[in-house]
């Protein structure tokens, strides 16, 4: 749940406080190597890099411009990758402790830079990470670029990069090992560079955040584009997916911003009292519900502070909702609907409040162990677990447990009330753990998976990698040693989207449909708004819901998982014959959500909470809709709007935003009240995507607000109302099909009847009769399949059809 940058910062602070800043070269040199900063040498060196924004990394008479900021010595050494001398660190307190090289106002944000270095060292493991470092002075929000050296060689280190805000913003450039990894070993540096290699390109033209498609037409991530939310989890409640997630807008509304909008300042969490809901049946089509109140004054708990990383589950028509408040524990509300109303069961959290104050006494929470992060299970047998914790590096001296083993989450059993304990919790040992737990089961196997933290030292089969959705198989749900580790699900998003998309991870996996999903959280929306400002990379930590395949491999482990903009396939058609919400959203441009206190005609069983409406409506702003089926075809098209402004329309489009139009739909002249409104639909026939496009009348202002709407309905064409029955007999031992068309209208059709075995032509078939038609197989068996009847009259046209089963006469 919390960045990395969080908790730089406290051991950053901790440092500043302990060590001072200032440490130089003048402090004593170890023991055989030169302490002044200039010494000469008529040793050869490599010609100096031309345009090096860093003092120079030859280091052939000295190291001006390389200070010991945070601790230990520098000096010069005459074991050096080229030239007479290296840089050599040594006496080094803390893993930040390496050379430095003020940086300030050198990188230009959207330039392209190469990083260059060589390094070696001669004590501690085999191999070891170093990362070469850009930070803030205040050391929050730093940009680290790791590679692993052998011990005892010099290896060379290559980056090239993008400059993002964080790199314009840095203080500092240093090395250093892992922030910690109790690395603490000395080393030296050589041939250090950092040069432009290309300029920023011109910023693009922008008018308007609200103008920026953050989810491209035709991608199914983020699940929506406008809104943010965090820490995914899945409830399947009446066949339905919904998906609850933490309120990140809720955080942008209250953070600083720019003149654009774009955030200036980080995420945070502090202010989020509230929980996103969204649901959907076909996996790309969501509806938006809102938020759910649940922190501070008006929330479902009105004692908590802050509402983070939902988990959620059915049980008995009952929804049980966990959240965190803030790092210190965990609480339930329990709802009648995936919407509520919701009731507070407890008035108190479960962790830790409810937890046995001897189990708590003895240690069972150790120092700096989070109590956050819940994921809620029931296994086949009807037995709920609660999971929750996290932290890197919990404990106090002599038992501190650090990054490749914190131990810090807990499992516990719950009662049949789902908001008691039975029993105290116990301890996980996930390698590498810092956060984020999930659990779910397939194929009789429990998957625990996890955040891993980012002092992790990799070790295949052992360890994760850093930030990434590390995961455990087991037999028992509560036993989770670091034996049961499997391997990494995911790596961190930043490998798969770019700048501005690492931070922490966050996950959830669930099976729905036959089908195995895994979603998570990514910066790609505000990585859409910096992109379109020029500012790529500064996404200040704001997160959208996304969700890829989860597949497996023969023996049950999970295939890794690709983060991607494409998303997953919809599992089936859209039905637009019915009344659906407005704020159904494949994809829109400009439109944004409102709550409403009309309750919801197409669900009506969330109690009348949970409804929106369409709101924030301009001129050529859009929403669509993925996979329309139309069938037959569409006969009108109705919707529940309140102008804002007389004379707008709305066009129906398919397959694109800039589609044929087959309806346009006048908004009328009653501002400011609910009505409804229809137009005739020409053209939408078969399955399309479908899109709403709002024109504003001539002469209103571009930004001028158009109208509001509740929700939309189709109506069926049934101007050539004929059914179609099919049906097989035996006849002298062969099959024969026989099919039926009736026509049901008030007017002649012409029909023409095609199978496989044949076709026929009916002209003129009355209303209110049948015709029917035999069609000899030929065959004493024959598989299934279809009558297609083509139905014609007047100049229009529509197809149906008939299925028959298999039929044998042997």
């Amino acid at each position: 749940m919390l960045r990395h940058a969080v908790a730089t910062l406290g051991v950053g602070a901790l440092t500043l406080g302990v060590l001072g800043l200032g440490t130089t070269a003048a402090q004593a040199a170890p023991a055989g190597l030169a302490s002044t900063a200039a010494v000469t040498t008529a040793t050869a060196e490599p010609p100096a890099v031309p345009g090096n924004l860093l003092p120079d990394g030859r280091f052939a008479t000295g190291f001006d411009g390389w200070t010991a900021v945070r601790g230990g010595t520098l000096a010069l050494s005459d074991d050096a990758a080229s030239g007479a001398h290296a840089l050599a660190v040594a006496g080094r307190a803390n893993t930040q402790s390496g050379p430095f090289a003020n940086v300030t106002g050198k990188l230009e944000v959207g330039a392209s830079y190469r990083m260059t270095g060589k390094l070696k060292y001669t004590e501690g493991n085999a191999t070891q990470q170093f990362n070469f470092t850009f930070c803030p002075t205040n050391f929050n929000g730093c940009a680290d670029y790791g590679h692993t050296f052998t011990k005892g060689e010099w290896g060379t280190f290559s980056r090239d990069f993008t400059a993002e805000a964080k790199h314009a913003a840095a203080g500092w450039f240093f090395v250093e090992t892992p922030w910690g990894s109790n690395a603490l070993q000395n080393f030296q540096v050589d041939e250090l560079s950092l040069v432009k290699t290309a300029d920023a390109p011109p910023a693009p033209e922008f008018t308007g955040l609200e103008k920026v498609q953050t989810k491209p037409v035709g991608d199914h991530n983020p699940l929506v584009g406008h809104k943010f939310g965090a820490d995914p989890h899945h409830l399947i409640y009446n066949g339905r997916l919904y998906l609850y997630s933490t309120d990140d807008t809720q955080q942008y509304e209250l953070n600083s911003k720019d003149a654009n909008g774009l955030p200036t300042q980080s995420n945070g969490y502090g202010g989020i009292t509230r929980l996103n809901v969204m649901s959907t049946s076909d996996m790309v089509n969501w509806v938006d519900h809102g938020s759910i109140p649940i922190a501070r004054e008006g929330g479902a708990a009105p004692w908590s502070r802050n509402s983070w990383a939902p988990a959620a589950i059915e049980k008995d028509g009952k929804v049980y909702l966990y959240f965190c408040d803030s790092g210190t524990g965990t609480a339930v509300v329990v709802g009648g609907s995936p919407l509520g109303p919701w009731t507070d069961p407890l008035g108190k959290k479960i962790i830790p409040d409810t937890v046995s104050p001897e189990y708590i006494a003895g240690g069972g929470f150790p120092a700096g162990m989070w109590l956050f992060d819940p994921e809620v299970f029931i296994d086949d047998d009807g037995q709920g677990y609660l999971y929750f914790g996290g932290n890197s590096q919990i404990g106090t001296a002599p038992n501190v447990q650090g990054p490749q083993n914190p131990k810090s989450t807990r499992v516990a059993k719950l009662k049949d009330d789902m908001v008691t304990l039975d029993g105290n919790p116990v301890e996980i040992d996930a390698p590498g753990i810092f956060e984020a737990s999930s659990i779910f089961k397939h194929d009789g196997k429990y998957y625990y998976s996890y955040s891993s933290n980012f002092q992790v030292n990799e070790v295949p089969g052992q360890y994760p990698s850093r930030g990434a959705i590390a995961y455990m198989m087991t037999d028992d749900p509560m036993d989770l040693t670091a034996s049961k580790y499997a391997g990494v699900a995911f790596q961190n998003q930043g490998t798969f989207f770019g700048a501005g998309n690492g931070g922490n991870n966050h996950s959830d996996m669930f099976t729905y449909k036959g089908e195995t999903y895994f979603t998570y959280h990514a910066q790609t929306r505000g990585a859409a708004w910096a992109a379109a400002l020029g500012t790529p990379g500064a996404t200040q930590g704001y997160r959208s819901v996304h969700i890829d395949k989860l597949e497996f491999n023969a023996d049950g482990t999970i295939k890794p998982i690709v983060g991607t903009r494409a998303g997953v396939a919809q599992v089936e058609s859209f039905d637009p014959y019915r009344t659906f919400e407005a704020e159904t959203l494949a994809w829109q441009l400009g439109v944004s959500t409102a709550k409403t206190t009309t309750p919801s005609v197409e669900f009506p069983a969330h109690n009348g909470g949970g409804n929106m409406v369409l709101s924030g409506v301009d001129d050529g702003d859009f929403t669509g809709i993925a996979g329309v089926d139309f069938g037959a075809g569409a006969k009108k098209v109705s919707a529940l709007v309140k102008p804002l402004v007389a004379g707008g329309t709305i066009q129906v489009r398919l397959d694109d935003v800039d589609g044929a139009v087959v309806a346009e739909i006048p908004l009328g002249d009653g501002v400011g009240n609910w009505t409804t409104v229809e137009a005739d639909v020409s053209g939408a026939e078969g399955e399309h995507d479908l899109f709403f496009v709002f024109a504003a009348p001539d002469g209103a202002d571009a930004n001028t607000d158009l109208v509001e709407v509740d929700h939309w309905s189709f109506t069926r064409d049934e101007g050539l109302p004929v059914t179609v029955e099919a049906a097989t007999r035996c006849a002298a031992g062969k099959v024969a099909l026989t099919a039926r068309v009736t026509n049901g209208g008030d007017a002649p059709v012409d029909v023409v009847i095609k199978t496989a075995f044949g076709s026929k032509t009916v002209s003129a078939l009355q209303p209110g009769t049948s015709t029917s038609a035999a069609f000899a197989t030929r065959s004493a068996a024959i598989t299934a399949g279809t009558v297609d009847v083509d139905v014609s009259a007047g100049g229009t046209s529509r197809s149906a059809s008939a299925s028959y089963a298999a039929a044998s006469c042997g």
